[in-house]
């Protein structure tokens, strides 16, 4: 330990000085070099089937759609003599998309497809104290989760029933079971060393809209358009979000029994939220406003709920054959994936809603995937099931009633070469609302309370760089 400190010490005492102190050192270590890698994925689904009469969710879609997903990933890493590996990696989302002015509490900025998914640097040694992180990334719980990939056509969870890269179904709601609590705001992140097969995690995010865009204390990239700040340099709590303190803790564990390869990982995140409220709002996060309070901002006391998400996951790998199962339970969502018609508490003499409430503190969505694959030769086949139960979505005055949506997958791919792949896919959507229709106000449809299904025939190619 003495040893490695004097080293630590040694190499911040050449970092300080490095005009001098480097043109006098003779070394073989290197600067971090950078690279560019990448995927690109587009294809074309085809509706064999789906609802699509006046009020359900199709109603008036195209059957046919393409779509792509382009990812840039910039690399750059150096190990030095002494073990440690200093890098960076940075993760762009590549559209084109048309520009267009948004107007925010700061004045004006750019709006399209092109965001930063990922910015962060690091220094590691995997091998004595681990890997440190600070930027913008995933949190620890939805990095290391396993078990929801295996099923997809290429083996990853870009494509496949439980993606939300690329969906073609006509359903009101999607299947994901890695959902990313603070979206990716900037944080520190922590893993340790594996020892026996075990790893520990954990990251820790101030403020959801923290992050590098246009000065200090704006907001971050994969935030959007909710640059809310008012006084000072660091982020605001009195921004439009609805939640702060981001921490994720997560662990994993690898084995191998002879020729099976078996990973199992465990995270939980959560955030504190004290209620909904609106920006230029006085009683903001981080204040111990009272449900009163809380009422008079429109949230009728009903968000006064800390945001929290489990998971667990694990794969087998045996020879050819890959099996994996995830699952996820998340509560009190700020905002809400998906939202829905909210609950309502008031009703006409038509059995019309004229009144809702998003009770976010009560609702609990519960995701789980389960896959398996055969690969032989250049030909990888695959099927997969995902379940969700969304709680409180169709406006039903019991907001404990889940709707349910399953998806089944079966599909293959061809690996033309190294990183080029052909897939094909069949997917079946079932969406089932679980209770009376509940119309919203003024007889507005209401497709989260309609059941629904929907077919496709997917086509798609898949080239990683």
């Amino acid at each position: 330990m003495k040893k490695l400190l004097l080293g630590t010490s040694a190499l911040v005492a050449a970092s300080l000085f490095s005009n001098g102190a480097l043109a006098q050192t003779a070394t073989t270590d290197t600067p971090v070099q950078f690279k560019i890698g990448g995927q690109y994925y587009a294809g074309a689904g085809a509706f064999v089937q789906q609802n699509d009469a006046p009020g359900d969710v199709a109603y008036k879609r195209n059957p046919i759609s393409f779509q792509d997903y382009f990812l840039i990933r910039f690399i750059g890493s150096t190990t030095f003599s002494n073990g440690v590996t200093a890098g960076v990696f940075t993760r762009l989302n590549a559209f084109s998309a048309p520009n267009a002015p948004a107007n925010t509490s700061s004045g004006f900025q750019s709006s399209n497809n092109t965001t930063i998914k990922d910015s962060y640097l690091y220094l590691k040694n995997t091998a004595v104290w681990g890997e440190f992180r600070i930027g913008d990334d995933s949190d620890v719980r939805r990095n290391v989760a396993v078990g929801n990939n295996a099923g997809a056509a290429n083996g990853d969870g870009y494509l496949g029933a439980n993606s939300a890269s690329l969906q073609w179904l006509n359903t009101p709601v999607y299947n994901f079971t890695t959902l990313n609590l603070d979206g990716r705001g900037t944080k520190v992140a922590y893993y340790s060393p594996t020892i026996m097969g075990f790893q520990l995690s954990a990251s820790f995010t101030p403020d959801k809209n923290g992050g590098h865009t246009y000065g200090p204390g704006n907001v971050g990239d994969n935030s959007g358009l909710t640059d809310r700040i008012t006084n000072g340099l660091t982020p605001s709590y009195l921004n439009n979000e609805t939640a702060y303190n981001y921490y994720s803790v997560a662990g994993q564990w690898t084995g191998n029994f002879g020729p099976t390869k078996v990973v199992g990982t465990l995270g939980y995140s959560s955030a504190s939220r004290k209620c909904g409220v609106s920006s230029g709002v006085t009683i903001g996060l981080g204040q111990n406003a009272t449900q009163a309070q809380c009422s008079i901002l429109g949230s009728d006391g009903t968000q006064n709920a800390d945001p929290h998400v489990y998971n667990a996951g694990m794969q087998v790998d045996y020879g050819p054959f890959e099996l994996g199962v995830n699952y996820e339970q998340s509560v009190g969502m700020p905002g809400g994936l998906f939202v829905g018609a909210q609950t309502a508490t008031a009703f006409n003499a038509a059995g019309e809603a004229t009144t809702f409430v998003q009770k976010t503190n009560e609702m609990v969505n519960k995701q789980v995937d389960l896959n398996v694959s055969y690969t032989v030769g250049a030909i990888r086949l695959g099927a997969e099931w995902s379940r969700g139960e969304f709680e409180g979505i169709t406006g039903d005055p019991n907001v404990k009633r889940a709707a349910i949506q399953d998806e089944i997958q079966v599909g293959g791919a061809y690996a033309v070469g190294p990183g080029v792949a052909l897939i094909g896919m069949l997917q079946e959507a079932l969406y089932d609302a679980n209770g009376k229709y509940v119309p919203l106000a003024g007889g507005v449809q209401n497709i989260y309370a309609k059941n629904s299904n929907s077919t496709a025939l997917i086509f798609e190619t898949a080239i990683r760089f």
